[in-house]
């Protein structure tokens, strides 16, 4: 009887660190997320960003430590914001803006006659 007491308290007992390192493990943290696409809308006075990937749109939160890089938000210019997710929002972390030469080129293929382009 008390061999089989002490198993099962040494059974209780291995078990206890590990069921508690499963109950405290923290979530994953994650180094954010990005998306790159089109600028639709920027509303300065409620620092709202809402950028155009496909047929999705996603709205991101400003902060003033959002960094921009590559001139003035405005409608219309292709970015790429990096985001990280906080009390539910979406708040940018920093957004580089294209500049136009690269965000209207597109390869187009060059058809070569006799050797001459």
């Amino acid at each position: 009887m008390r061999r089989l007491l002490f198993i099962s308290l040494l059974g209780a007992a291995l078990a206890a660190p590990s069921l508690a390192a499963a109950a405290v493990t923290p979530k994953p943290k994650t180094h954010g997320s990005g998306v790159t696409g089109t600028v639709v809308r920027v509303d300065g006075a409620k620092k709202i960003l809402v950028v155009r990937a496909g047929p999705h749109e996603t709205s991101l939160s400003m902060t003033p430590a959002t960094s921009v890089h590559g001139g003035h938000l405005a409608a219309g210019q292709r970015v790429t914001v990096r985001w990280l997710e906080k009390d539910g929002k979406k708040v940018a972390t920093s957004v580089r803006i294209e500049p136009p030469a690269l965000a209207g080129a597109t390869a187009t293929p060059t058809a070569v006659v006799g050797g001459q382009p």
